[in-house]
């Protein structure tokens, strides 16, 4: 399964990053400093990214992998959506966007919905 996706659609640079089923740490570690590889090829302020979270198992230290991957990203990403949420993950995830200073997150519900969001961003 491929974690990481580049696109483009309407003139806009998308990366979709699937850290879905994810349990381990050293899965996010691995797959965030991969993600932060990919993101940091983009001019600032100009990247959509769309992340699965779906059934992925957050403790203390992943929250804060999160936190700094999300900060670590920010001067790139002009706007982001995150899918694969419930109650209690969308109330982590707030607070790990918070932690990361990202305030351009959009929760969506499926990746269409995410790129449909997106698409009506500046």
């Amino acid at each position: 399964m491929k974690r990481i996706e580049e696109f483009s659609m309407e003139g806009k640079n998308f990366v979709y990053i699937d850290f879905s089923n994810l349990i381990k740490n050293e899965e996010f570690v691995s797959l965030s400093s991969s993600v932060e590889s990919v993101i940091a090829n983009y001019p600032e302020k100009s990247l959509y990214t769309i992340t699965n979270v779906e059934n992925v198992r957050f403790d203390s230290n992943s929250k804060q992998i999160v936190a700094n991957y999300l900060k670590n990203n920010k001067p790139y990403v002009k706007c982001g959506a995150i899918i694969g949420f419930d109650g209690i993950k969308k109330i982590m995830i707030s607070s790990m966007l918070d932690l990361g200073g990202r305030k351009n997150m959009y929760f969506a519900f499926s990746r269409e919905q995410a790129i449909e969001w997106l698409l009506q961003q500046n």
